[in-house]
């Protein structure tokens, strides 16, 4: 017996060496499920053990979103400026350059397509647009120029080729003020002809994105400006916030993945300016992809090319190798990078690390809340805080 187990052994050995490509894949088995354990093991240290669906983990972390008060008692009405209506296309219909879209309370399926300039959507109360797109493209779609929104939440929107937005922007020109865009395949997909900008503030973008085709916010020319905004838990391998406008500016707000499969919080791929202060910029350890922030990663169009990242709160707790910031090669001569009292925790943030910031391996360094949860007082230092 002990013979023959020998034999077995050398035969096998044999085999191995006379097919070199199963003993490379007997290797890749191996070494794939030792880094599976060695995840588990870093997932488990992580979340202290708990298992609990990203849904969970965002009603842990954050205050559900609400909407604003009415602003008048219109018994159900939708008004056009000064004129009642009763139904919401044909108010739409009606709408002319530089009117105001006063929309009653309620949710609504018909989606709506806005032709003229200068027009105003405002939610009367709890207003929710849901599964609907107009010409496969978007709840709203957005064709006039100067477009805002405001107290409105927009929800399950997809359609076919996986681009569904809660708005669709082709002309020249958005602004969205106290919205809530959830669950759908995009927040904001941006394709305009024209260079304009999008200013965002005071909003929720969460569980966004689609085979990493669709985001949170995506621009195709417009320069992007985000406020005391949230952008929670993007799915599906989708960029938080990407941006092929020449400048980005983020200002007290918060970008945390959670347990989502997302992938960049930032991204910028033909680089431009980008601004990020105050905010609290969280990668997760689902993340698909390492970086956190990239610049230029698809090829560099703008002339200016810049990075400012000051006063923020920074969180690498992705499972495996972690970089916080990545710029494309041809830049690293000629972009002026500036980083100001940054606390970065984790590991992803050494390589580019600066004498400006502060450096920590672990949340309990700096006794912070454990994950999921964030932290709260830096929240209400900075920003109008939604945080449990």
């Amino acid at each position: 017996m002990f013979f023959s187990g020998g034999m077995a052994h050398v035969l096998l050995i044999f085999i191995l060496l006379w097919q070199p490509i199963l003993l490379n894949k007997l290797v890749d088995k191996i070494r794939n499920k030792y880094y599976q354990y060695q995840k588990n093991r870093d997932y488990d240290a992580l979340t202290q053990g708990r298992i609990m669906t990203v849904t969970q983990e965002i009603e842990l972390t954050f205050l559900p979103w609400q909407p604003q008060k009415k602003i008048k008692d219109t018994s159900g009405l939708t008004f056009v400026n000064q004129t009642p209506f009763t139904d919401l296309s044909v108010a739409v219909k009606s709408l002319q350059h530089g009117d105001t879209l006063l929309i009653a309370e309620g949710t609504y399926q018909i989606p709506i397509v806005i032709k003229k300039n200068n027009i105003t959507i405002k939610g009367n109360g709890y207003v929710i647009f849901e599964k609907s797109a107009a010409h496969s493209k978007g709840y709203i779609l957005s064709q006039g120029d100067n477009l805002t929104v405001e107290n409105i939440e927009c929800r399950y929107i997809r359609v076919r080729d996986g681009n569904g937005a809660c708005i669709r922007q082709e002309g020249k020109d958005l602004t969205l003020n106290h919205v809530y865009f959830h669950n759908s395949q995009e927040g904001i997909l941006e394709t305009s002809k024209n260079a304009g900008f999008i200013k965002i503030f005071n909003s929720r973008f969460e569980r966004l994105g689609h085979n990493g085709q669709a985001h949170g916010v995506y621009t195709n020319k417009a320069e992007l400006f985000i406020y005391q905004s949230l952008f929670i838990a993007t799915k599906s391998e989708g960029h938080a916030i990407k941006v092929r406008g020449k400048k980005l500016t983020i200002d007290k707000s918060i970008i945390v993945s959670l347990s989502a499969v997302d992938s960049r919080l930032i991204d910028m791929p033909n680089g431009g300016e980008m601004v990020v202060r105050a905010s609290i910029l969280a990668q997760g350890p689902n993340s698909s992809n390492g970086q956190v922030i990239g610049l230029g990663l698809e090829g560099v169009t703008h002339e200016k090319n810049s990075i400012l990242l000051s006063d923020n709160l920074i969180y690498l707790e992705r499972i495996g190798v972690n970089k916080f910031l990545t710029i494309a090669p041809e830049l690293h001569k000629s972009i002026s990078v500036t980083q100001n009292r940054n606390i970065v925790i984790g590991d992803g943030g050494i390589e580019n690390e600066v004498e400006s910031n502060s450096y920590f391996q672990s949340r309990k360094e700096l006794g912070l809340p454990n994950y999921p949860k964030l932290s709260k007082s830096f929240c209400l230092k900075n920003i109008v805080c939604v945080i449990r």
